[in-house]
């Protein structure tokens, strides 16, 4: 096998080994209100290997101190690898509802926007309430005056 294709194998395996299923969608965790959540992340991998062959000025000697007639050159290579991860989103389940959560927002404005049907949904059952705790207090009314 070929120097650089050696190195090229060996990098290669690195990288499965440092990139699964959990960097991409990570274990879930469970929160103390019954909510599960699961990080979702964005994974980039660069990576560059070269080498080549060069002609030595004077003949290599072997470890037994013989000379390498193969005709083959001394080789000299090198391989790197990157690996940026970046946090996207959040799934987040509670009572078979899934939300999506997002890491990064732009601005201010675009969680004001996220939030407004949670803040409408918490405003309709205030209201609900109000309005059930209004019909127990005249009814309780309505039920002591008929005694």
């Amino acid at each position: 096998m070929h120097p650089i294709e050696n190195i090229m194998k060996c990098s290669v395996e690195q990288i499965k080994n440092m990139v699964d299923v959990n960097t991409i969608v990570g274990t879930p965790l469970m929160t103390a209100g019954e909510t599960m959540v699961v990080p979702v992340s964005k994974v980039s991998l660069g990576f560059m290997s070269g080498g080549g062959e060069y002609m030595a000025k004077t003949p290599i000697k072997k470890s037994g101190g013989e000379l390498d007639n193969s005709g083959e050159y001394p080789f000299a290579g090198a391989a790197a690898a990157g690996m940026c991860l970046t946090p996207i989103a959040f799934l987040a389940v509670n009572n078979g509802e899934v939300k999506v959560i997002p890491a990064q927002y732009d601005c201010v404005l675009q969680r004001v926007v996220e939030m407004i049907p949670e803040y409408i949904t918490g405003i309709k059952g205030f209201v609900n309430n109000m309005c059930e705790q209004k019909n127990a207090e005249k009814e309780s009314a309505g039920g002591s005056d008929a005694e």
